[in-house]
């Protein structure tokens, strides 16, 4: 019983050894093929110059002028936002402004009431001087007494300073109804700048890609109302891990599956890499722009993307699990294996070029995975 139970352990490990030696037996010659490298990276498409439209104060929508899917133009007005309490301030900037404007005007009554009274005070200043001249002669020919010709002077530079106030109060008058002129057109300009924050406007020529408010709404200063982009180019916006990014550059093909389309590829090339990273997820963003001019027409739709990095022909490759520490592979020989350290160029999943290292007539060893 014992010997035939040693029997079976020895042809049982017999078996064993048999098949780890069949498969340390197995090789693989290296060929010649042609090679590609790409980076993997995902992202969704957007259209170019797209920008996300904000309200610029509160109120609420009393107007929605386009929707979703509509052509618009540069300047073409989005929403009409209503603010009563606004509007009534600039109702009342208007008024005090077409106040200012007849007051500080060459009709203004103000203005007319001191002329009035420079008139009458140069009346007055010329019919004192009359007098002046008059009874200074008549007193050099003492016609009359010192206390007459006294009280004739005095008239005189009375009525000298009389006219000279008219002048002065007309013109710091004026100045003074220029300066709230001024500030009235001010108060103007800012509730009416203040008013037109309330019509919000496109940007740019392009497609009202969506719309977020609807007529009667409510809408806070800095809330997002709207998504515009060009409705003719549409780009493709990519993440490539951080550590892949060094081998990307602008102008590298790139190979793109959208969801919507299944299986289809579509080609591209980059055309802009951000030189920021994004925190959350280790990544860097790149734009590619479609060839041929194609341009899809959903939006913010998912894809999936290799960029190509190198491409060789004919090149020497090996399969990629041969590689072992090192960039060693170990070669069988007549004699016994030996392992040989290998000069790698391109690689993908599969498959790695060699530049030094082994020959087409080599073969090496698939190592027995553990």
């Amino acid at each position: 019983m014992k010997k035939r139970l040693l029997t079976a352990a020895l042809a049982a490990s017999i078996v064993l050894l048999s098949v780890s030696s069949c498969k340390r037996s197995q090789t693989v010659k290296p060929e010649r093929k042609s090679i590609t490298e790409a980076v993997y990276a995902s992202g969704f498409i957007v259209a170019k110059d797209e920008y996300k439209v904000y309200a610029l104060a509160d109120g609420y929508i009393v107007n929605k002028f386009k929707q979703d899917g509509d052509d618009v133009a540069k300047g073409d007005a989005l929403f009409h936002v209503q603010n009563d309490a606004l509007a009534a301030r600039a109702g009342a900037s208007s008024s005090a402004y077409e106040l200012a404007k007849l007051n500080a005007g060459d009709n203004s009554a103000i203005l007319s009431d001191l002329k009035n009274k420079i008139k009458s005070a140069e009346a007055k200043f010329k019919n004192d001087s009359i007098q002046y001249t008059r009874y200074k002669s008549m007193l050099d020919a003492n016609a009359v007494t010192q206390t007459q010709y006294d009280q004739v002077a005095l008239a005189y530079e009375v009525s000298g300073n009389d006219l000279r106030s008219a002048y002065e109060n007309y013109t710091q008058r004026k100045h003074q109804l220029q300066v709230e002129l001024k500030n009235a057109e001010s108060t103007l300009t800012s509730s009416s700048f203040d008013l037109g924050n309330y019509v919000i406007k496109s940007m740019l020529t392009g497609s009202v890609y969506e719309t977020y408010k609807e007529l009667g709404e409510a809408v806070r200063r800095n809330e997002l109302v709207a998504l515009i982009g060009d409705k003719d180019h549409k780009l493709l916006r990519l993440s490539v891990d951080q550590q892949d990014i060094d081998k990307v550059k602008t102008g590298q093909r790139v190979v793109v599956k959208m969801d919507v389309t299944g299986d289809k590829t579509y080609e591209a090339h980059i055309t802009r890499i951000y030189p920021g990273m994004n925190q959350n997820d280790q990544s860097f963003k790149v734009e590619a722009e479609f060839d041929n001019n194609y341009n899809p027409q959903f939006l913010h739709t998912s894809v999936e993307a290799n960029i190509i990095i190198a491409t060789k022909e004919n090149a020497l490759i090996i399969p990629k699990n041969v590689v072992q520490a090192n960039n060693e592979v170990e070669v069988k020989g007549t004699t016994g294996n030996t392992r040989v350290k290998i000069k790698e160029g391109i690689s993908n999943l599969e498959y790695v070029e060699v530049l030094e290292g082994v020959k087409e007539s080599d073969e090496i060893v698939i190592p027995v995975a553990q």
